[in-house]
């Protein structure tokens, strides 16, 4: 099956890898830290995509948003080689196929037939592959938020004493 010509994939490999460069030098840019005394000043306003929808677009970006560094670079890897074999299995069996069409001799013919599918099945697997990163990575940032909710909503207790030896029972709830 063809889904990309040769030319093409070059093209669309670069357009992917300048997205990436694109993106961390987005993430890592040091003109966006911000000091913990600019941090305390600042108003908390709520996200334009949240983190989930974040890694909806795109494996391991809610991950990052929410400061897990190790866990957002692990699914976006894993889903940039992912997408790197579907695009190297599908430029091997789209080679293959073609020298199918053109081959001389019915063995010729059975032969590249063969490989064509045998990459064309490689490239299906790593598109499987593909959607399962995406899924579990979804289902992590789902279980994330799920979880620092939990902590949103807790009921906290807090016990303080002052200089002239009062003591106060705070009691708080969060929702």
């Amino acid at each position: 099956m063809i889904f990309f010509s040769s030319s093409s994939m070059n093209k669309k490999l670069l357009i992917i890898l300048f997205f990436i460069l694109f993106f961390f030098s987005a993430i890592f840019s040091p003109a966006l830290a911000l000091t913990q005394k600019e941090e305390e000043t600042t108003v908390k306003t709520t996200p334009i995509i949240s983190s989930l929808e974040k890694s909806l677009l795109i494996p391991g970006w809610g991950q990052l948003a929410e400061k897990r560094y190790l866990e957002g670079i692990l699914f976006l890897s894993a889903e940039v080689f992912c997408f790197y074999k579907i695009l190297s299995y599908n430029h091997l069996g789209n080679k293959n196929y073609e020298l199918y069409k053109k081959a001389a001799t019915v063995d010729d013919a059975v032969h590249y037939r063969q490989l064509t599918e045998k990459y064309d099945a490689r490239r299906n697997q790593y598109l499987l592959t593909a959607a399962a990163v995406w899924a579990i990575n979804l289902l992590d940032i789902y279980l994330i938020i799920q979880d620092k909710s939990k902590k949103e909503r807790a009921l906290q207790f807090k016990l303080e004493s002052a200089e002239n030896k009062k003591i106060t029972l705070t009691a708080s709830y969060r929702f």
